[in-house]
């Protein structure tokens, strides 16, 4: 017989995020094994083992009938009663997950990952903690965006013989759709956009000088804020509402036959107000409002709250003469999901927060530019082609500069291209660096060194990169270590869905749950 006494709960692990992964066989397992001598274990000697190991949460993959022949079907009882928080999301054995099992999964998965985000510690388990849990733990790290070829090397590399079944693998491979070239680029866009925004949250305010301080050989890392150490900010949290505001606008209209894309879009900012300390009528308190992550006011810009808390009426258009950066740096979703038919999109959605013609064009003129590179043309024809926008002589003058000014990529050349507080000038850095960079993260260096909005004109600039350098961008180390990259691959990849793989009344019904059209 093998115990816990002869043999302690072995917890094998990876890191992710800022937390860790542990993988193990079912605690207090009784009975046969196929790879020794019997066990009969004590459950709660090594629940004991799981809190000596710092355990958050235990995620059991045992079904109930599988939990009762093993002897623990008092399982749910023992960790609570030790103050573990217990999930129970069942797998057959050598089976897959079915529709079920991806529901319950989808409604707690954000909550794993908030917790590995703050350095918390999470452990799987089926009957041996082989190939079930290896399965939910390659899908824990490819729900951050890492490749399903990565995944397994990690969680191999952690657990002797620990790896999914061929149709458990290709079940991972149907979610993760990573061979998809869309799914791909959208993903890198969004994901790009985001970790520009992250490297630029702490220096938003700082001088030049100060940057160059902190960063003598340029900047080369990304610095904690707000108590996080890979933050995202407003503009991120924006850019996420307005993707799932489209994926529920196009619910609707599959559903119901009639939508008003930027009032649903507007529905989705008034959530995000919420999540600011604002009070709006909103209509349901579903999707990304209900994750506490989203709940952190990252300095919102103040046009951005003053006009979605004096709207009247869904669709309401700002009565301001703000042209901030407000208006593009939340753009992107627009661009992706309409492609190079989101112009009027594009005006519509920035005329919610921001009603001068400058702010406005210049979110034209970004979401067409990303929309010619998510189609393949290149940067310097998708700029030239802008003339058939007709843009206003403000916001075309700084698309001239981006394309005139100096291609040395120094702080002082950036600095004579504005401080992007505004629109025009937020879009001029942002294309000077996506013009001038041989990758992305020279890219982004570029985009956030000046004292200016660093964290606005790098998430603009990212998006951009994000298109023309997606390769880099997913195979960067900070992207799953950021802040929600899980929120980040979800609605980048449903928005694709939404876009390209939308068949109608089926897909909708699919898609109702998560996003409501509303």
């Amino acid at each position: 017989m093998r115990t816990s006494l002869t043999h302690p709960l072995m917890i094998d692990s990876f890191r992710l995020a800022d937390g860790k992964v542990g993988m193990t066989l079912c605690p207090g397992r009784k009975g046969p094994s196929l790879s020794g001598p019997n066990w009969d274990r004590d459950l709660q000697a090594d629940i004991l083992r799981l809190k000596l190991w710092r355990t958050d949460i235990v995620i059991s993959l045992t079904p109930q009938d599988e939990m009762d022949h093993l002897d623990v079907g008092d399982m749910k009882a023992a960790m609570e009663g030790a103050g573990l928080l217990w999930f129970h999301l069942p797998i057959p054995d050598t089976g897959i997950p079915d529709t079920r099992w991806t529901q319950h999964w989808r409604r707690i998965s954000p909550a794993l990952h908030q917790r590995l985000e703050a350095g918390g510690q999470i452990v799987i388990h089926c009957r041996a903690g082989l190939e079930r849990t290896a399965l939910v733990a390659a899908l824990l790290q490819c729900e951050r965006g890492e490749s399903i070829s990565y995944a397994l090397e990690q969680v191999a590399k952690a657990r002797k013989g620990a790896g999914p079944l061929p149709r458990q693998k290709a079940w991972l491979e149907e979610q993760r759709q990573e061979s998809d070239r869309n799914h791909k680029l959208f993903r890198a866009c969004l994901f790009g956009g985001a970790i520009g925004d992250a490297l630029g949250a702490e220096m938003e305010f700082w001088s030049l000088d100060r940057i160059r301080q902190t960063f003598p050989h340029g900047v080369d890392r990304i610095l904690p804020h707000d108590g996080r150490p890979v933050a995202i900010t407003d503009d991120t949290q924006m850019t996420l509402f307005t993707a799932e505001g489209l994926i529920r606008a196009d619910v609707r209209g599959s559903l119901k036959g009639i939508c008003h894309p930027p009032g649903v879009v507007h529905h989705a900012l008034l959530r995000w107000l919420t999540t600011q300390g604002g009070n709006p009528q909103i209509h349901d308190w579903t999707g990304l409002v209900s994750d506490p992550r989203m709940h952190r006011r990252r300095a919102p810009g103040t046009t951005c709250l003053s006009s979605l808390r004096s709207a009247k009426h869904l669709g309401d258009f700002a009565r301001n003469d703000s042209k901030g950066c407000g208006t593009i740096m939340r753009v992107a979703p627009v661009a992706l999901y309409g492609g190079v038919h989101c112009d009027t999109l594009a005006d519509d959605c920035s005329h919610l927060t921001h009603a001068h013609p400058t702010g406005r064009n210049a979110a034209r003129a970004q979401a067409y530019i990303l929309a010619q590179l998510l189609n393949g043309t290149p940067l310097e024809e998708a700029v030239r082609s802008l003339q058939t926008l007709r843009l206003d002589d403000a916001t075309q003058a700084a698309v001239e500069r981006a394309w005139t000014t100096a291609p040395d990529g120094r702080p002082e050349t950036v600095e004579m291209l504005g401080q992007g507080w505004v629109a025009e000038e937020a879009l001029s850095i942002a294309l000077y660096a996506a013009r001038v960079a041989t990758g992305f993260e020279e890219g982004l260096r570029i985009a956030v060194t000046h004292s200016g909005d660093s964290d606005s004109t790098a998430a603009i600039a990212g998006n951009l990169l994000g298109l023309m350098f997606p390769d880099e961008v997913l195979a960067h180390p900070w992207r799953t270590q950021i802040e929600c990259a899980d929120l980040i691959n979800r609605l980048a990849g449903d928005l694709c869905d939404t876009r390209h793989h939308n068949t109608g009344e089926r897909f909708a019904l699919a898609m109702w749950e998560f996003y409501p059209g509303g």
